[in-house]
């Protein structure tokens, strides 16, 4: 098949394309801002490069067949990149797909985000009304509104909750942290989460995209929650280090850390994960999401074991000296 993948050299992107390149039979065009950047990664010389960004590119191929949609802004520093690359380059990407006559589905790399928390014991459905609560998630949210008013073909939303794997950078910092003997835990509540490995959500990806499914979103992630203190304590098994002791940050202590880094991203222009709307996200009890219907539907079900998952994220992590 005929693919075009925005995104691909990012994280999630990166295992998309080696997925499709490893099945077979497949034809990938990247569109690629950074040819630098494309140049590190392994499927570099398997893929064909189209220069240019959402809102800037020569036109697609016309034979493309099929778009994963992944290109996004995820931190920061000010609201309006969110605006020009979730909302802007996503209208602009649809417009691009018009003229493609042999386009038969786009695949939306969406966020738990987009939901926003549980609001009750329940875990989040697809139909459940969405409340985002950050800027990031309420980018999201636009971007699938987007999609869904927009797209020239049926389309498929993935909301993926926390991604972990390798080559992820943000969650590289906790595995440091807790590396370094501590597990640090905001205020003294039980806080549950929603994971997928990265491997995982690429295969959820594309059994949507190859599916006869028209129209949908899905969660995408495992089964089972974590506890946020057990997952660290379990991180702390694998790194075989010494036993990690928790430390409790109180909530005002949080932040008044998310305001320095904020400021510090707005002094510096550098982008930071954790900042003030990361830690309004944080602070909720429980981001926990349903992966039924994508198992009732397309039978699909994430199948690396947690163990595995993160020990083969550690190796990739000391294999690049990061550990």
């Amino acid at each position: 098949m005929k693919i075009l993948v925005t995104g691909g050299t990012g994280f999630v992107g990166g295992h998309l394309i080696g997925e499709l390149l490893a099945a077979g039979g497949n034809q990938v065009t990247v569109l690629v801002r950074d040819s630098a950047r494309l140049a590190t990664c392994a499927f570099s010389g398997a893929v064909t490069a189209l220069p240019g960004d959402l809102l800037s590119s020569a036109p697609f191929p016309e034979d493309t067949e099929l778009v994963f949609h992944l290109a996004a802004v995820t931190k920061a520093v000010s609201p309006g990149e969110f605006t020009r690359v979730n909302l802007d380059g996503t209208r602009a990407l649809m417009e691009k797909l018009r003229p493609l006559k042999k386009l038969r589905k786009v695949v939306l790399l969406s966020s738990l985000a987009a939901a926003g928390p549980n609001r009750d014991n329940e875990p989040l459905r697809e139909e459940t009304p969405a409340e985002p609560i950050s800027r990031y998630g309420r980018s999201k949210l636009a971007q699938e509104e987007i999609v869904i008013a927009h797209c020239p073909v049926p389309y498929v939303i993935i909301r993926a909750p926390i991604v972990f794997g390798p080559g992820d950078m943000d969650m590289l910092d906790v595995f440091r942290i807790i590396n370094r003997g501590i597990i640090p835990v905001l205020g003294r509540s039980r806080r549950r989460y929603s994971l997928v490995y990265v491997k995982d959500l690429a295969r959820g990806m594309i059994a949507a995209a190859f599916s006869t499914s028209r129209n949908e979103t899905f969660y995408v992630a495992n089964p089972e929650a974590v506890e946020w203190q057990a997952f660290m304590e379990q991180i702390s098994l694998l790194l075989g280090g010494k036993k990690a002791r928790k430390i409790v940050i109180p909530e005002a202590l949080g932040r008044v850390l998310a305001e320095f880094s904020e400021m510090r991203i707005r002094a510096f222009g550098n982008k930071a994960i954790f900042n003030l709307d990361k830690f309004n996200e944080m602070k909720s009890p429980a981001w926990v999401c349903s992966p039924a219907k994508i198992e009732a539907l397309l039978h699909f079900q994430p199948c690396v074991p947690l163990p595995a998952a993160l020990g083969e994220t550690i190796s990739w992590y000391r294999e690049q000296g990061f550990l």
